[in-house]
């Protein structure tokens, strides 16, 4: 159905955009002599910013969820999109293949690991026995220093 400015449905939708929102009052009868597209947006207008506030109740963890998300999201668009550039289709079906094996592979090594060494810091634990003391000490001490930085960003919060 084609907008038709006569019609009987519009003819109510007339508001004054420019008033203030405290004083806002209902949309008023239509003036012929105006333009009918703008009264309709101005009766949206005041039906939708007629409280001119905010409900704020999303939480911390809210927030932090959507920002995670759309920062993973985003890049996995973008590297998908450079990966089907340069491999094209198949490519990047066979990079997306082989990383999932590597990353399914991994999960199930770490898996067996627990299940015959079940210890109480494994993340430490893990390189230091399986591969190299040197190792081991290292990523204590990244994870001691990470452990630092967030301490001192949720203190800034």
């Amino acid at each position: 159905m084609a907008f038709n400015g006569n019609s009987s449905l519009f003819k109510h939708l007339q508001v004054d955009v420019n008033s203030d929102p405290e004083t806002l009052s209902p949309p008023q009868p239509l003036d012929h002599n105006n333009d009918r597209g703008s009264s309709v947006l101005a009766w949206l207008n005041y039906e939708v910013f007629r409280k001119d506030c905010l409900d704020r109740k999303l939480k911390r963890h809210h927030i932090t969820g959507i920002a995670f998300s759309g920062a993973v999201g985003i890049g996995v668009f973008q590297t998908s999109g450079e990966i089907l550039a340069l491999g094209g289709p198949v490519g990047a079906l066979l990079a997306f293949i082989f990383a999932g094996l590597v990353i399914f592979s991994v999960m199930r090594c770490l898996a067996e690991m627990v299940s015959v060494r079940p210890v109480a810091a494994p993340l430490i634990d893990f390189p230091h026995t399986f591969v190299d003391e040197a190792l081991g000490f290292t990523v204590g001490v990244m994870y001691w220093s990470v452990c630092c930085d967030q301490q001192q960003l949720q203190a800034l919060d």
